[in-house]
């Protein structure tokens, strides 16, 4: 774990009505929530996409430094996990372990990615959680994504993450449960839906997500948390309009719209069962403006606060 970032920013006065992020952040030995960076590119690399997003996480914590704190908020920087000379496995198994620490402290989760390899650091962390703590629940996996990342593949990459994931459980006897949220048709091959479909996984098409839809989507949402204990949620940012997230690897030629998913996010928020999040594929490389790196920090205040 490298910490390296300096959290600094406006200070507007005393008391706690002027408080942003940056006064807040370490400043409690138990915090409700615990930060941890992810640096990596590698399994973009491996899945032959652009590179930038390893420079991620401190361009996210850069934007969030000067969000304002509207209620008590307790909340530690554990540092970044950096992938070292392509070795993604070690990275991704350093993540995990960092992950079961956090949520065996009484911490909530929020990874910043990084490529969408960070899906599988994420989720074995919990699933290490879970199988230590309570190894009877069961893990339900949402992600907001254009891809459903369930590529065969030799080597793990930003495009495996969840078949990954489904092979881990299949080796405990355990049920794979997936939904992924704003799926695009032209960007999955007919392999995709098919492994989608024989893993039974649920997934919804970005052109399903409009505002005049949103209480029959916030019903499949419900009936799949319904079905289990915890959730691991992700939020690849190339799900979303190149318009408002051009700094990813695959900006999204559609993408679905903030008053869409803020609504859907709220939902599952609601429903009190997220272990861990993380928000993945910010390429500041790529990025105009800290577009997409603000549009991470804006999703993660609102996981933060009511």
């Amino acid at each position: 774990m490298k910490h390296s970032f300096i959290w600094q920013g406006r200070n507007d006065g005393e008391g706690e009505a002027h408080l942003r992020i940056h006064q807040v952040i370490n400043t409690q030995a138990h915090a409700s929530y615990a930060l941890i960076g992810f640096s990596s590119d590698e399994g973009v690399k491996r899945n032959k996409g652009r590179l930038g997003a390893a420079d991620a996480p401190d361009a996210i914590r850069a934007q969030l430094a000067n969000l304002p704190v509207h209620q008590a908020l307790s909340i530690a920087d554990l540092g970044t996990v950096i992938c070292v000379d392509g070795d993604l496995e070690k990275a991704q198994a350093e993540l995990a372990d960092q992950v079961e620490v956090c949520l065996s402290s009484g911490s909530q989760t929020i990874v910043l990615g990084g490529g969408h390899e960070v899906a599988f650091g994420s989720f074995s962390g919990l699933f290490q959680y879970v199988q230590k703590h309570q190894p009877n629940q069961t893990i339900g996996i949402i992600n907001f994504d254009a891809h459903f990342d369930l590529r065969e593949a030799d080597h793990v990459s930003s495009g495996t993450p969840f078949l990954n994931a489904a092979h881990l459980l299949a080796q405990y006897q355990q049920e794979f449960h997936y939904l992924c949220i704003g799926v695009a048709k032209h960007a999955n091959t007919q392999v995709l839906f098919e492994t989608a479909d024989r893993l039974n996984c649920r997934y919804i098409y970005d052109q399903a997500l409009r505002e005049s839809n949103l209480d029959a989507i916030t019903l499949k949402i419900n009936q799949f948390i319904e079905k289990v204990d915890v959730l691991y949620v992700t939020v690849d940012l190339d799900v979303f309009s190149a318009s408002i997230a051009p700094g990813v690897s695959a900006p999204a030629v559609k993408g679905i719209d903030l008053s869409v998913f803020d609504p859907l996010f709220q939902a599952i928020k609601n429903s009190g069962k997220i272990k861990v999040f993380d928000v993945a594929e910010c390429n500041p490389k790529f990025d105009l403006d800290n577009r997409t790196a603000k549009l991470a920090a804006y999703i993660i205040f609102n996981y933060l606060f009511d």
